[in-house]
């Protein structure tokens, strides 16, 4: 059972052993006839034993968890900020950021709930309970205190986390995300066209530490900051989202970067060939036993893309990899028994369902004569 389907068992214990719980919970979704997923009938099973409302952990809320309720402190309070409609009417809007032990949510307040701000009712270091509904915001997911949802304070002894996330605890559709780590490749600005046709910088940074790796998207001015391998960071206030099937932290107005002075461990993790599963994001090392030619193709924008196949093997076995884009221009030189290291290549099915090793922009190739 997941982390967020246990918090919710927990606060029906002290009725209902956990195996009955799931067996309720599995009946539950069967009776439904697949109408609603595991989370949605583990709070229908906790309303059937009685319990009035299922709060839920700020860590679990995703954007897809629709009507929420949860406690929280309140760590800041936005000022409120007018709008005009697309009807020519004014609106408000205010945001607070709430956090508990297992994270922190942003909470938009929307019109005449913005006078709780103005009164001074709501304030920093309060406690309180919200209930609202979850969406996908612009820093992560945010809560939305509409008609439907209502705020009030509680008499609870919250303790917000304080210390910054570990990579490895980072998931999607996190908002106020706090890393410290090493840089494990510092990337280069590259300039974009923005709608208005202005320019603009964005910079992609890879870090590490003792759990894993993430990618950093920097914009700007901030993409032109001196970073070097191995320095160490930490962010302040970033988000997370996922692209391309990979969590990375998104930076906005509100990010904070700087340089650290804290010791990160990092060593990059290598997987044996042997290991290789679909879809893993996966650093090998091993010597070239095969090469391929170079193939043109045309991509669906009608530009130029270039391919090669190689083989490479270690001691658990051999597997093909595909070296797409300027890639390609290591293959001068480049023979038998060189020795090779893959960091960040995608695992895919290929051809007759056998695996092979995808090589893009985000994947980092070394080749060396043997010694």
């Amino acid at each position: 059972m997941d982390a967020e389907l246990v918090e919710i068992y927990n606060q029906v214990a002290d009725q209902v052993s956990l195996e009955d719980f799931e067996a309720r919970v599995a009946e539950k979704v069967a009776l439904m006839a697949g109408l609603c997923d595991r989370r949605t009938a583990a709070m229908l099973v906790a309303r059937d034993l009685g319990a009035s409302e299922v709060l839920t952990k700020i860590g679990s809320i995703r954007p897809e968890s629709g009507n929420v309720a949860f406690t929280g402190r309140v760590l800041s309070v936005s000022e409120i900020r007018e709008f005009q409609r697309s009807d020519g009417s004014v609106g408000r809007v205010a945001n607070l950021t709430l956090g508990d032990e297992t994270g922190t949510v942003r909470v938009a307040l929307w019109d005449e709930t913005t006078e709780l701000i103005k009164s001074g009712d709501l304030k920093v270091d309060q406690c309180l309970k919200v209930r609202g509904l979850a969406k996908e915001g612009y820093t992560g997911t945010e809560v939305s205190l509409g008609r439907q949802g209502n705020i009030e304070e509680v008499d609870l002894d919250i303790q917000p986390r304080a210390e910054p996330y570990k990579i490895s605890e980072i998931k999607r559709d996190m908002g106020e995300v706090n890393l410290v780590a090493v840089v494990v490749n510092a990337g280069e600005p590259r300039e974009f066209q923005r709608k208005d046709g202005s320019p603009g910088l964005v910079r992609t940074v890879l870090l590490g530490d003792e759990t894993g790796k993430i990618s950093l998207t920097l914009w700007n001015e901030q993409a032109q900051m001196h970073l070097a391998e191995g320095e160490t960071i930490e962010v302040i206030n970033g988000s997370s989202r996922e692209r391309y099937g990979s969590v990375e932290i998104q930076t906005g107005g509100y990010t904070l970067i700087r340089k650290s002075s804290q010791k990160v461990n990092f060593s990059e993790k290598m997987t044996s060939i042997a290991d290789l599963k679909t879809g893993m994001l996966a650093s090998v090392s091993g010597f070239v036993t095969g090469l391929g030619e170079v193939r043109e193709f045309q991509r669906e924008d009608g530009r130029q893309g270039r391919v090669a196949n190689i083989y490479i093997s270690d001691t658990s076995g051999r597997v093909k990899v595909a070296l797409w884009g300027d890639h390609v221009q290591l293959l001068p030189g480049l023979d038998l028994g060189h020795k090779a290291v893959l960091i960040d290549a995608l695992v895919k099915s290929g051809w007759n369902e056998e695996l092979e090793l995808s090589c893009g922009w985000r994947t980092r190739i070394t080749f060396a004569p043997p010694e």
